[in-house]
């Protein structure tokens, strides 16, 4: 039952979204957590979650954030390599943030705990997760 509640949802998002293109609107940059489900985890760079296709069936699927985003002087901005000067440190879910954190090296060699929002790029992609640069 929550599997099709979910479905339906993706499917409701995605008509909304359709109407929004329809009426001039650019498209949603992310936003993977809206059509995919727990569990949700993150093993090293590589975010991993049960995600709806277009039939409404769920899967896992997986992504690899390394090619996406870079270490700026301790914060994680797009780019790639973050993992070169840079810890993988967990993430969290907060509704529809998905923050993932890691600890990264500065140019003056101290190390700090920053984040990153994957929800802004992340998105599932017929039942794949993706990313979309904005």
């Amino acid at each position: 039952m929550a599997s099709q509640k979910m479905a339906l949802l993706a499917v409701a998002a995605g008509l909304l979204c359709m109407s929004a293109l329809l009426n001039g609107a650019e498209a949603s940059c992310g936003g993977f957590t809206a059509s995919c489900q727990e569990p949700f985890s993150v093993t090293g760079s590589v975010v991993s979650a049960n995600c709806a296709n277009d039939a409404g069936d769920f899967a896992s699927s997986s992504l690899d954030l390394n090619p996406f985003l870079s270490n700026d002087n301790g914060n994680l901005v797009e780019g790639s390599d973050y993992i070169v000067t840079c810890t993988p440190d967990g993430f969290g879910l907060y509704g529809s943030p998905f923050y993932i954190y890691a600890n990264c090296a500065q140019e003056d060699g101290n190390v700090i705990r920053t984040s990153y929002d994957i929800n802004n790029n992340v998105v599932n992609d017929n039942g794949v997760l993706a990313w979309n640069s904005c």
